[in-house]
Parts: structure tokens; C-alpha cells; sequence
């Protein structure tokens, strides 16, 4: 066993063990998952398995606390002399016996968590839990990140973009001071939001009003979420405006030279998409995690249908018949 247990010097299977901790009503399987053995309790250190146990459960994120841990109880650790027996029975002394196996399986230490590893654990914690546990979550309580986690988890997973917005709208509202929220990003989805919600006539006057006064995001990427904007709402004339004060503000930004190949794709402008979809993948390295590969392959794909003079989006009949080959 030696070897195999879950080690929890790493943030991530720390953060993996507070999110089962958080859904685990029973302590023996999350012992036994610790242990990584079935058989756990027929293990020597069987006690000091069950105690790590209970100690990530009163450290785990609870929904109904706002995701923060329940008052630890006062469970004290097991503990075994260097000079008393084995708890494996054998009548040896510790030292002599499985003393080395011990240490290995008490190596956690298991002190608080960080910030970055709860922020990750109720990540995956909040996609892992029912709408209706996400919605009685009390707001008043919750991080930043975890309104966040949460609003996005409504909106992609559930389809609940009302929700989403009200969780989100504070965050942009507020003083832009968070030093690790990209609002550039988090503007983007916002919008996308209210549009989703048919509510395109605010979205629109949100992103005129942040244009006149930006806030933690420069013109030029607001002038990108407007041209994104009428692209959608099937406006090529104000997205080429749009797309003109964007590429003023940086010339190579590939997510613009992106969006003014689709300008061009939308119009059948052959020649003039491929042209700015090639830019855009000769700028792509400039694209951020976590969505870089996923950029390149839409730019990539763009471009082929554009060689191929297909439109920019797939039809229903090339949808179906994509289905047919799949089938066939």
C-alpha cells in the first residue's frame, strides 16, 4: 500500500479530496479513497485514515455555508509511541515494525488550504452540484471567484442566463480592483448572457456606455465586443465600424483580424476572409489559456470553409448530412 495512497502535497488531489469531502456523507469511502485501498480497515493505520477523513470534511466547501468549511471538531489525532506495539497486532514494538509505513501514510500534514486550491475545489465542486443547491447557496457569503464559478455554471450547464446575470452584474458594477479577474473576458461573457436572455437592446447600450468610459479594460477591446455584437445581430455595417476603431487600437490582435474575416465571410467576400483569417492564425500564439486551441481550430476551420466558399456557419443540410456519414 505504501506508495499508492492519494497524495495530498498535490493541489490537485488536495482540491479533488475536498470536493468528494464536500459529497461524501460517509467518512470510511472517503477513507478508503484516501488510502486508495478497499481494504482499509483492516489496515494497522486504519484510525489515522479516518481521521484525515473527518478532517477534509470539516474543511470542505459547504454550498449551504456560502463554500467555506463547518467549525472543525475537536478530533484528536491518533497518535502511536516509537516504543508501543504495532497496531498491526504483531506484538512488536512500533519502531521495529511498521513504523515507516506509518509515516508515509501520515506525510499530508493537512494543514488549511490554500486559496488557489479551495478556488479549484469548489470550481469542481459548484459543475458537480444540482441547480436547485446552486441557487439556495446564500450570495452574501460566497468569494468572488465563487459567484463567478457559479454564474457560469448556471448559464453553460443549466441554461439559466437570468441567474447568471445577477451573479455576474454586481462583479462589473463594482470597483474593478480584483488583481486576478480578467474583465475583458468576464464583459464578454456578460453580454453573451444578456443576449441569451433576449435582453440584446441592454446589452447593447452596456458595452456603448463602457465605451465611453472603460473601466479595467482598454477602448479598443470594448470596440471587439461591439463588433461582436452586430456580427451576431446580423449588422455588418456597424460591425465594420467597430471592427475599424478595434484594429486602430492594436492592428494584429488575432481575435480582431478574426472577427473581420467573418465580416467578410458573412458577405462572401471570399479572397478578403481568407486574407484576414490567415492574419489571424499567423497572430494566434497571442491568444490566452484557456481558450487558445479552441480559437485556433474556429479560425482554422473559417478559413476552409472560406477557401471552399462555404458559408461561415455550417447548414442544416450539411449538418444532416455530416450526421449521415457519421452513421455510415
Amino acid at each position: 500500500m505504501v506508495g499508492s495512497i492519494q497524495d495530498l502535497n498535490q493541489p490537485l488531489v488536495y482540491a479533488e479530496a475536498l470536493v468528494r469531502a464536500a459529497l461524501e456523507d460517509d467518512s470510511q469511502r472517503l477513507a478508503v479513497w484516501l488510502a486508495n485501498d478497499e481494504d482499509v480497515v483492516n489496515d494497522p493505520f486504519w484510525k489515522w485514515y479516518a481521521w484525515f477523513a473527518d478532517r477534509l470534511r470539516d474543511m470542505a466547501p459547504r454550498p449551504e455555508l456560502g463554500f467555506h468549511g463547518r467549525n472543525r471538531r475537536n478530533i484528536a489525532r491518533p497518535d502511536i509511541g516509537r516504543n508501543d506495539r504495532c497496531p498491526c497486532g504483531s506484538g512488536k514494538k512500533f519502531k521495529q515494525c511498521h513504523m515507516e509505513q506509518g509515516e508515509a501514510a501520515v506525510a499530508w500534514k493537512l494543514g488549511s488550504p490554500t486559496e488557489q486550491i479551495m478556488a479549484m475545489a469548489v470550481a469542481a465542486l459548484v459543475e458537480q452540484l444540482p441547480v436547485e443547491t446552486l441557487l439556495a447557496v446564500p450570495i452574501p457569503q460566497i468569494s468572488v471567484h465563487t459567484r463567478l464559478s457559479i454564474a457560469t455554471t448556471l448559464n453553460d450547464k443549466h441554461s439559466r442566463p437570468e441567474e447568471a446575470i445577477m451573479l455576474l452584474k454586481p462583479v462589473l458594477d463594482n470597483e474593478r480592483d480584483h488583481p486576478q479577474l480578467v474583465f475583458d473576458y468576464w464583459i464578454a461573457r456578460y453580454i453573451e448572457w444578456l443576449v441569451s436572455a433576449d435582453r440584446a437592446k441592454e446589452a447593447e447600450q452596456f458595452l456603448l456606455d463602457e465605451y465611453d468610459q472603460p473601466r479595467a479594460v482598454t477602448k479598443w477591446q470594448v470596440a471587439q465586443k461591439l463588433a461582436t455584437f452586430y456580427l451576431d445581430q446580423g449588422d455588418p455595417d456597424q460591425a465594420e465600424d467597430w471592427i475599424t476603431v478595434a484594429l486602430e487600437g492594436d492592428p494584429n490582435h488575432p481575435f480582431t483580424l478574426y472577427l473581420r474575416g467573418l465580416l467578410h465571410h458573412t458577405l462572401n467576400q471570399w479572397d478578403e476572409a481568407v486574407a484576414a483569417y490567415q492574419q489571424a492564425m499567423d497572430q494566434s500564439e497571442r491568444f490566452r489559456d484557456p481558450d487558445k486551441q479552441y480559437m485556433i481550430e474556429l479560425i482554422s476551420a473559417s478559413l476552409e470553409r472560406a477557401k471552399q466558399q462555404l458559408p461561415a456557419e455550417e447548414t442544416t443540410e450539411e449538418v444532416k448530412q455530416s450526421e449521415e456519414e457519421d452513421e455510415s
